[in-house]
């Protein structure tokens, strides 16, 4: 089987979802980098599949349990709501993803995934250097699953992402390893990758 050809294709309008800009102690976040990517690719099923690369706001923000500061002690400016959900603004995971995410997905067909979780099935690649060449690992996990509403269209949800700082736990390490062709092909088959 070939390697994965992907083609960036014009976002579908009703995924034109932004998170826009914050502020953050005083300084501009533009998120743009996180605005949702289109592209397709041959999965050997007789037809082209689009696949449709979402960003959460996990990408730069993180939970309170993750804050040092008890929940009265954060500024009401360093909290983001979604509407779904309330979380911290995080200026480390800010710039990782600023720095390395968009690439990183576009990137996929040729990298290491590892299935996180089975039940779930969710995945995880890993970054070992950052932009400036020292060492780290940037986690990014996400999920994949057919879209409802249109055929021939798979959902890439990118569920959060960030610097592992206790790196990766035994049991990542010793997952089954999968290509991004086999995770959206099972996708696209409605199958579950198996261990």
């Amino acid at each position: 089987m070939s390697k994965l050809e992907i083609a960036i294709c014009e976002t579908p309008a009703e995924f034109a979802h932004r998170f826009g800009r914050l502020t953050y102690q005083g300084s501009l976040w533009d998120l743009t980098h996180l605005d949702p990517i289109a592209f397709q690719c041959d999965l050997d099923l007789g037809f082209r599949s689009t696949v449709l690369v979402l960003f959460s706001c996990h990408c730069f923000t993180r939970s309170f349990a993750w804050d040092s500061r008890v929940r009265i002690e954060i500024p009401r400016d360093e909290i983001y709501n979604d509407g779904r959900e309330e979380r911290v603004l995080c200026p480390e995971r800010y710039e990782a993803s600023r720095q390395m995410l968009r690439d990183l997905v576009l990137t996929l067909p040729g990298r290491r995934i590892i299935m996180a979780d089975q039940r779930q099935q969710n995945f995880v690649t890993v970054e070992t250097t950052t932009a400036s060449g020292e060492r780290s690992l940037y986690a990014v996990f996400f999920e994949v699953e057919k879209d409802r509403t249109r055929k021939h269209r798979i959902l890439l949800r990118i569920q959060s992402a960030y610097t592992l700082e206790q790196g990766l736990t035994k049991r990542q390490k010793e997952a089954k390893k999968v290509t991004l062709r086999s995770v959206l092909r099972a996708t696209a088959e409605g199958r579950k990758i198996h261990p």
